[in-house]
């Protein structure tokens, strides 16, 4: 009776199969559970949309920076202990 393994997972794939099936979440009228964050829908004037877009342009642009900054300093750290380690290497290799 070897076959018992097989034909039980077959039945809980249909069984899930089928539960899928009837629990969409991407088919349901109401999908507030995935990243719908409620929209505002006001009316901006030209000045303030213009203020809006340079302080989103300004954080973007710090943001870069910082990220640039970090890059930088991890292949600096990185560089550095590749370097120590290379060294301790042919320490330990020289005695022999």
């Amino acid at each position: 009776m070897s076959w018992g393994g097989a034909v039980a997972a077959m039945v809980s794939s249909i069984k899930n199969n089928t539960l899928a099936k009837r629990t969409k979440v991407f088919d349901k009228e109401h999908k507030a559970g995935f990243g719908s964050a409620p929209t505002h829908d006001k009316k901006v004037s030209k000045e303030e949309l213009d203020t809006i877009k340079s302080e989103i342009k300004t954080r973007a642009s710090q943001r870069k920076r910082q990220q640039f900054i970090a890059l930088f300093l991890s292949l600096i750290i990185t560089l550095i202990l590749v370097l120590i380690l290379a060294n301790s290497a042919l320490d330990f290799l020289s005695k022999y």
